[in-house]
């Protein structure tokens, strides 16, 4: 690996680390090249060009191999009617991005940083296509299989579920991260998150039209 590559790798993890922590307002370049070991404090600028470039760059590279195994679990899933192909489309959202947190060699950051920052970013950009071409046909399909729904209920509820996985998971690498107790081991919380997401969007609707 170049000293480049490897330059423009230690700024995106410090980079996600730090947001991870403090949130997008709590960090600036300065923190970031600093944080990487850079004396020069243009290093961010000089890689990404702004805050914006970064944020799509940290998504880029955890994303890439995260969008592989997705598509991985999604040639698995076979169309079928009610919640069997439900779970398998959740399980294909959900196992890949849990398998990575599990795996991570030095105790990963990246749940928190989605918790802070996912809000401010655009995953419909052009420039996550590559990355997010297998989420984005897990929620069509996802949708099209919640037929109890009408769409635009269907997308509000994948999208609720997606923000409160990520919250989950964020919240347990933080206890991991800290050494506090968890109530269930990290593969049997996995089950119990995917098991209230499929509960969650097979629920009917209520309350007005």
């Amino acid at each position: 690996m170049s000293s480049a590559v490897d330059s423009r790798q230690a700024l995106l993890e410090a980079a996600e680390q730090l947001y991870a922590a403090h949130g997008l307002e709590g960090v600036s370049m300065r923190d970031i090249a600093s944080a990487a070991g850079h004396r020069n404090n243009s290093a961010v600028q000089y890689h990404f060009g702004n805050r914006e470039g970064l944020l799509l760059a940290i998504f880029r590279f955890r994303m890439h191999a995260i969008n592989e195994v997705r598509r991985a679990y999604l040639d698995r899933v076979e169309s079928s009617d009610g919640e069997p192909e439900i779970r398998a489309l959740v399980e294909a959202e959900i196992r890949p991005l849990t398998e990575f947190l599990a795996d991570a060699p030095a105790g990963s950051y990246y749940a928190r940083f989605l918790a802070r920052v996912s809000p401010s970013v655009d995953f419909t950009s052009p420039e996550l296509t590559e990355v997010q071409d297998a989420g984005r046909e897990i929620v069509q399909r996802l949708i099209d299989a919640l037929s109890h729904l009408p769409r635009r209920v269907a997308l509000a509820r994948i999208d609720l579920m997606f923000n409160m996985i990520i919250s989950a998971l964020a919240l347990i690498e933080q206890r991991r991260a800290e050494g506090l107790p968890q109530l269930a081991s990290f593969d049997d919380t996995v089950g119990h998150l995917i098991d209230m997401a499929v509960g969650a969007l097979l629920a009917e609707r209520t309350g007005a039209p």
